[in-house]
């Protein structure tokens, strides 16, 4: 039986829920190239409807935490991929997983790696998080 040819016009697969990205803490992120970022440490969610935003993730072994972006990872087989480049995650800068990101923080993040926030800072409150620590 022939395998029917991909569809270059479907939807790609959903991103994952919660659940599936909390099951990635504690394993590898790996960059385009395959080399190892560092390890999955948390997740971000956002404040507002509780949708995976960001993932933690620990730069080597006493490294600082950066976050990368939850819709350009993917997980599976007990590793997890991003389509950016490590130099690019190392540059992003540190962020307290513990404190989450503010609306500010959040935006200045996502202009590091080229993304919108949505709703634009503007359209939130000047004290609500825009990401917060999942659970």
């Amino acid at each position: 039986m022939a395998e029917e040819p991909l569809d270059p016009g479907a939807d790609p697969a959903p991103p994952a829920g919660l659940e599936e990205s909390r099951g990635w803490i504690g394993a590898k992120l790996d960059d385009v190239e395959g080399e190892t970022v560092g390890r999955v440490e948390g997740v971000l969610v956002d404040a507002a409807d509780g949708t995976p935003t960001w993932i933690v993730v620990r730069l080597g072994r006493f490294g600082s935490r950066c976050a990368v972006p939850h819709k350009l990872v993917a997980g599976g087989a007990g590793r997890v991929w991003t389509s950016l480049p490590r130099e690019a995650i190392r540059a992003a800068g540190a962020v307290d997983p513990a404190a989450g990101l503010d609306c500010e923080g959040e935006r200045a993040l996502a202009e590091v790696y080229g993304l919108a926030v949505r709703p634009p800072c503007s359209e939130a409150p000047s004290d609500a998080s825009a990401s917060v620590p999942a659970g």
